[in-house]
């Protein structure tokens, strides 16, 4: 018989590097991927990376095994960037082995790295994080501005969120942004426990070409 789940009526601040510390310091063997698991999302990820040498940014990497599945892939060239020193060391250590991984403490919304940089960027759920914190407005625009300045012309930004598309595609748009977007969905999987909460029952990823000039 299905017991009823209460929802929490506060979140933590999934914005702060201090919970994320917190929360990968006691939990420092695990793995998590949020969303969907790259098993789930490679149907629409892989007819995107051009080759196989090409550069892969994933932002907000977290403890998820997503870098590792696209390295048994074929795709070796992956930055991994996250704000927890945390989570970077633990998978640094844990990928030690996979030499063309690279691992770096970085905020999404101040990315170092030089322009036209990567082939693919992929977001699972990091720009629905600083969605949730303070100053979200202008944090979130200046990691998607960043995010199109690192990209290569015809380069592709996968973002997979969990926000409706009239919640998100507003960041997306904006006329520093000269790409192409297309979008898609998977089903969540249905659980009797949420039927009568109002929650989407997809899962979305908006996927945008950055057009060549």
């Amino acid at each position: 018989m299905n017991q009823d789940i209460e929802l929490p009526e506060t979140f933590p601040d999934f914005s702060s590097r201090e919970y994320w510390n917190a929360r990968y310091s006691s939990e420092p063997n695990n793995t998590y991927d949020w969303l969907l698991s790259y098993q789930q999302i490679k149907s629409i990820l892989l007819p995107r990376i051009s080759h196989k040498e090409a550069e892969i940014f994933v932002v907000g990497c977290g403890n998820s095994s997503f870098s590792e599945e696209l390295y048994k892939d074929g795709y070796h060239y992956i930055s991994n960037i996250d704000f927890s020193p945390v989570v970077i060391e633990q998978m640094s250590e844990r990928n030690s082995q996979l030499s063309e991984i690279e691992y770096a403490v970085m905020d999404a919304c101040n990315l170092q790295y030089p322009s036209s940089s990567f082939d693919l960027i992929f977001d699972k759920c990091t720009l629905d994080c600083i969605l949730c914190g303070e100053n979200s407005f202008q944090r979130a625009t200046s990691m998607v501005q960043g995010i199109y300045r690192v990209l290569k012309p015809g380069g592709v930004y996968i973002l997979v969120s969990y926000g409706m598309p009239d919640t998100r595609i507003g960041y997306l748009k904006n006329k520093f942004l000269n790409w192409s977007i297309e979008q898609a969905r998977i089903p969540k999987v249905f659980l009797d426990q949420f039927a009568n909460v109002e929650l989407s029952q997809y899962h979305y990823f908006f996927i945008c070409t950055k057009n060549i000039e």
